[in-house]
């Protein structure tokens, strides 16, 4: 009896820990584009350029209403700097928007209301062809204790 009861203790404490978890966004993602129309004269390709993070933005609210937040703070280290948005509560609640290098295809998701931080950190002397920043990593979550 008292072995179940510590299973079921940690069952649900790997449940809320997952729940806490970080929220970022993929790496890469693989596109399919093509053209609208076919042009005439002219032969489509597709050049074999990465699709790969390139840059994220906090909504407060949902992103179709345009409120694209400012990071509140943000850091110089080494060969990166940081980007944080700090998230107070929010009835209309907070989205995360992942924009990748080489298309216009972007990855879009609610924050759960526990998050309360997002930080994105960019390589300083990297970037791709167009100039955006590469990403190391995205990280949204809870604040730490």
């Amino acid at each position: 009896m008292m072995i179940r009861g510590l299973c079921a203790c940690v069952a649900a404490l790997l449940a809320s820990a997952s729940a806490l978890a970080d929220i970022g966004c993929p790496k890469k993602i693989e596109v399919s584009q093509s053209l609208a129309a076919a042009q005439e004269g002219w032969t489509d390709g597709r050049e074999k350029l990465p699709t790969e993070l390139a840059g994220i933005s906090v909504f407060d609210g949902p992103p179709e209403q345009l409120a694209d937040l400012v990071p509140d703070d943000g850091a110089d280290a080494g060969d990166s700097r940081s980007d944080v948005w700090n998230l107070p509560k929010n009835e209309r609640g907070y989205w995360l928007t992942c924009r990748y290098s080489s298309t216009t295809v972007t990855l879009t998701r609610p924050l759960p209301a526990t998050v309360t931080r997002c930080e994105a950190v960019y390589e300083k002397q990297l970037s791709f062809i167009g100039g955006a920043p590469v990403v190391r990593s995205v990280a949204c979550a809870p604040a730490t204790p």
